[in-house]
């Protein structure tokens, strides 16, 4: 992992602050790398269907379909529709997946991921309907999206909730405003992993999973209660005579 901020990240920091918290922001830069990793994967695979001639589009989720409507279940959400999809969800998907990244660590954005690409595929495989499902970036936006709407309501975080509303927004204006072929789209899809990711924030919060230290909100009498007895070992060791050579 890298220890310094690189220039590039350096200038972006002020947006960082601005989208993560100024707590969070140098952890976000930090994560920069990652990110262009990321997007460069999803963009190559974008450019190969194009250059292709839509080859990929043979490989999507085919609901019932066994063994090849299956092998949809590992491309779909690496494949949009169409290019035009892709570009106006990059948008959406970069600061759900970079907010996450930055706020609840590696471990929980790689449980979302999993949950939204691969039980939500699995529901969609078994549920949708007859058709070649291309998912895409939107069941993960959904995913992500949902998962920080609660935040609100249960540690009072109006910007995790201000994000999840405006990028599952942005999201489905995107999809049926400048998708070229809208019936593509996995609807099914955008349901069952908005569902999954709500589902299992709630969960998280009933069950008291731990995201990260930094992600959930310290209650005050808590803070209060470690601060008190750091005062009381103090009293006791500045009390106390501490023996050197010379006393014995």
């Amino acid at each position: 992992m890298p220890t310094s901020i690189t220039a590039p990240s350096a200038f972006l920091h002020p947006v960082y602050s601005l989208l993560f918290g100024e707590d969070r922001a140098d952890i976000a830069a930090l994560h920069t790398p990652t990110i262009a990793i990321v997007f460069a994967v999803l963009l190559l695979f974008q450019l190969i269907d194009v250059f292709s001639g839509g080859s990929l589009h043979a490989l999507g989720l085919r609901p019932r379909d066994f063994p090849i409507g299956f092998v949809g279940l590992l491309v779909s959400p690496l494949v949009s529709a169409s290019f035009s999809m892709f570009f106006f969800n990059a948008l959406p998907f970069y600061i759900s997946f970079h907010y996450l990244l930055a706020r609840g660590g590696t471990n929980l954005l790689l449980v979302l991921t999993c949950i939204g690409s691969g039980i939500g595929g699995i529901l969609t495989w078994i549920m949708a309907r007859q058709a070649s499902h291309f998912c895409g970036l939107g069941p993960l936006i959904c995913t992500y999206c949902f998962y920080l709407l609660p935040s609100i309501y249960y540690t009072g975080d109006k910007r995790e909730t201000a994000i999840g509303v405006l990028c599952y927004s942005a999201m489905v204006v995107f999809t049926v405003l400048f998708s070229m072929e809208p019936r593509m789209v996995s609807w099914e899809g955008y349901v069952l992993c908005s569902l999954l990711g709500g589902g299992f924030r709630l969960y998280s919060i009933s069950s008291e999973i731990p995201n990260d230290v930094v992600w959930n909100k310290v209650p005050n009498d808590v803070v209060c209660e470690e601060e008190d007895e750091a005062d009381l070992l103090e009293d006791d060791l500045s009390d106390g005579e501490v023996k050197g050579p010379d006393s014995l």
